[in-house]
């Protein structure tokens, strides 16, 4: 009974650092500097998984698999807010001076991650996918609307004499969080998690800066 409890409490400790509750699945925020697939953590007993998702949802439904491990007690970090962490990373960066003069120099790297949650609904999956709101972020409209080409009338003739898909919304969902899934030629680029969505309003959050989250009607 003593070694369960002692167990029980080393785990408490380490998915809870400086009074910060470190537990659930943590989507990893990309910017306009980020590239590669979208990402998740998870905190376990002194450990940060690192998971990535199958390139294609079954019937909208996310898979992850596991990449690598860290300890987290050897990263550098730093809380945001109680559901945003920050993870600092140390990388080069490479400049081009000229054509024949460049330069590499260590440069440390700052990820955000912000943990999901079941998305608040009482909507079915068509019903949302049949959904369509105009969001604003930071003076950018977003038109966020599903299964329909997002680029403008003349990228989709270019895209249509070089039989490349376009820009779209997709809906997928990872144990019961559902997201805007940016795709481009097929290729799934970003996610958008959706918090709450009915008729009328939709909240969406994980933005690569302030405001974090939105609300459109």
């Amino acid at each position: 009974m003593r070694k369960t409890t002692f167990i029980i409490l080393i785990t408490m400790i380490f998915n809870s650092v400086n009074g910060q509750n470190l537990s659930g699945t943590w989507l990893m925020i990309k910017d306009g500097a980020t590239y590669g697939k979208p990402m998740f953590i998870e905190f376990e007993n002194d450990q940060i998984s690192h998971y990535e998702i199958s390139e294609k949802s079954e019937n909208g439904n996310l898979e992850k698999k596991l990449v690598y491990s860290e300890k987290f007690s050897e990263t550098k970090n730093e809380f945001v807010n109680e559901n945003r962490i920050r993870l600092y990373r140390m990388g080069k960066t490479h400049t081009v001076i000229s054509e024949t003069e460049s330069k590499t120099q260590d440069t440390e790297f700052a990820t955000d991650y912000e943990r999901i949650e079941p998305t608040k609904t009482d909507l079915t999956e068509t019903e949302i996918e049949e959904s369509e709101f105009n969001a604003e972020w930071n003076n950018e409209k977003i038109r966020f609307v599903f299964n329909k080409d997002l680029s403008s009338i003349t990228i989709q003739e270019i895209n249509k004499r070089m039989k490349r898909e376009g820009r779209k919304l997709i809906l997928e969902n990872l144990n019961g969080t559902y997201f805007g899934a940016v795709y481009d030629n097929g290729t799934r680029e970003t996610l958008i998690p959706i918090r709450e969505i009915s008729a009328e309003k939709i909240t969406l959050y994980g933005f690569p800066k302030k405001p974090y989250e939105i609300t459109a009607n």
